[in-house]
């Protein structure tokens, strides 16, 4: 009654009106036993979840992508209120109850439950808007960065005042790109192939490729052990690939990582970290060659984690998607095997237009503050960002 009260006198006084929540659409009989199957694993799930927040945000996406909006807004409700981060409010799922009242209430308090930190400054601009990199490597000899692009099929690199030239041309869409003793290592991915591909720095001539031709594969990001051992993600296969010192080509490890994102190695070597969903984070044991959820605070969410680096004890994140975007440090347990507390370096930045990947340099952690990678014009200078540590 107070609804319609409210939308009544809306309409007397010619007053803007929040949207009502859209009828539910009728599930398709072919497709009601796998949307019920789905709904009871995700929700069986959730009591031993290692990051319950984002398997209750997955209920709601999958509540939302079947039109089935009141359940679909209460566990949105119901994510919202563990105020972990989560942000529903640029989620294509919802875009059609984007205006209604219950989602706005939603997504303010989102909003409310993430205030703005700010522990970054500017360090450098790349003028070539459209680049739109997913990357970005340091050369610690040469003081250069290198960013690949995901439109351009090229490489540039940048000296610190972001003066910046062509490295590498002739590729598709590159993700990864990080520096290693012996040169420059990337990751390019195409319609029918991923590749892994070593560069030299020097005349920027390219030493071997690696690819895997199948295009259910692709290789997002890596990292590159003391011993020369070579970890990448491939997202769309849920695994994780190796390229060990010496060998003649890649093998794929046999354990599952689903959704594989951001890679990084401890400082001992002894334990692989895998961004995965929903789990977070997935810690691969070198030693014993075992895998689990990396075991963390209540309070923290881990989702979409892109970029992960280790540093001093720590792993530095970079999370986006469903995630209100920010940067955070998890400071890990003396064996690195857990994360004891965190916290938040950035965050409600008003440059953030896409963050993804960032690298360590010295005592600073430098990212993308806006790669644009859903804009098709207006684009603006990428401002490279620092944190010092």
């Amino acid at each position: 009654m107070l609804r319609r009260l409210t939308l009544l006198t809306c309409a007397l006084l010619t007053l803007p009106c929040p949207a009502q929540l859209p009828s539910t659409h009728a599930i398709p009989e072919a497709d009601e036993p796998y949307f019920r199957a789905t709904v009871d694993r995700i929700e069986k799930s959730l009591a031993t979840a290692p990051d319950p927040a984002t398997v209750t945000y997955e209920l709601a996406r999958t509540w939302g992508q079947a039109k089935q909006w009141p359940e679909a807004i209460q566990w949105l409700q119901r994510a919202v209120a563990f105020k972990t981060g989560l942000d529903p409010a640029r989620d294509y799922v919802f875009e059609d109850i984007r205006d209604t009242q219950e989602f706005k209430s939603i997504a303010a308090a989102a909003r409310e439950a993430t205030q703005p930190v700010s522990h970054s400054t500017p360090a450098f601009t790349v003028s070539e808007g459209d680049l739109v990199p997913e990357s970005i490597a340091y050369d610690p000899k040469s003081k250069f960065f290198y960013f690949g692009s995901m439109r351009k099929g090229k490489v540039i690199r940048c000296s610190r005042i972001g003066e910046c030239a062509q490295f590498a041309t002739g590729l598709d869409t590159i993700l990864g790109v990080k520096i290693g003793a012996d040169g420059l290592w990337l990751l390019n991915n195409s319609n029918t192939e991923s590749d892994l591909i070593h560069y030299d720095v020097t005349s920027g001539a390219v030493v071997r490729k690696y690819a895997v031709n199948d295009p259910g594969h692709s290789f997002n990001d890596l990292a590159i052990a003391a011993n020369g051992d070579l970890y990448i993600s491939d997202t769309r296969a849920n695994a994780v690939w190796v390229l060990s010192q010496g060998a003649a080509g890649l093998t794929k490890l046999p354990d599952r990582f689903p959704a594989a994102n951001g890679i990084a190695l401890s400082a001992d070597q002894t334990v692989l970290y895998v961004a995965t969903f929903p789990d977070g984070i997935t810690l691969l044991d070198l030693r014993t060659h075992t895998t689990r959820p990396i075991p963390r605070p209540k309070n923290l969410c881990l989702a979409t984690i892109d970029g992960l680096y280790f540093y001093n004890g720590a792993l530095i994140a970079i999370q986006n998607g469903i995630m209100s975007p920010r940067v955070v440090r998890l400071k890990l347990a003396k064996d690195l095997r857990a994360i004891e507390g965190f916290d938040v370096l950035e965050r409600h930045n008003p440059l953030f237009d896409g963050i993804t990947t960032g690298v360590i340099a010295g005592g600073d952690f430098y990212y993308m503050a806006n790669i644009q990678d859903e804009k098709e014009e207006g684009f603006r200078p990428i401002t490279i960002l620092k944190v010092h540590f």
